[in-house]
């Protein structure tokens, strides 16, 4: 499995400095143009640690709605997003990705890539 480019983190990471709709919209097209053409697969979209502050600590971005949600310890995580949390919690990954049919890809801070 390839590792994801510097240029994948720092997008995902991205995520997490309060980017309006718009910029939002645009980082999520990037990231579709770029794993289609760089790995033939685009995720649904991304989980990773939230660093707004209480009470978030966990966010996602769907790729397909080009929308970041924001969750507390207790809320609900939609499917297939669910199974990844557990993963981000550990804080041992830069995000997970998380593909249609529930596969789920961690992604170590140096880009590597954890195979279930």
């Amino acid at each position: 499995m390839r590792a994801r480019p510097a240029g994948f983190l720092n997008a995902v990471r991205r995520l997490d400095a309060g980017l309006d709709p718009a910029a939002c919209s645009e980082l999520a097209d990037w990231l579709k143009e770029q794993y289609t053409t760089e790995f033939g697969d685009v995720p649904l979209g991304f989980l990773a640690t939230c660093y707004l502050g209480a009470p978030y600590v966990d966010h996602q971005l769907s790729l397909f709605r080009s929308i970041v949600d924001h969750f507390a310890p207790g809320d609900p995580m939609p499917h297939p997003f669910a199974a990844a949390r557990m993963l981000v919690r550990t804080g041992a990954y830069a995000f997970v990705e998380v593909y249609d049919g529930g596969l789920v890809l961690p992604v170590l801070p140096d880009g590597s890539v954890v195979r279930p």
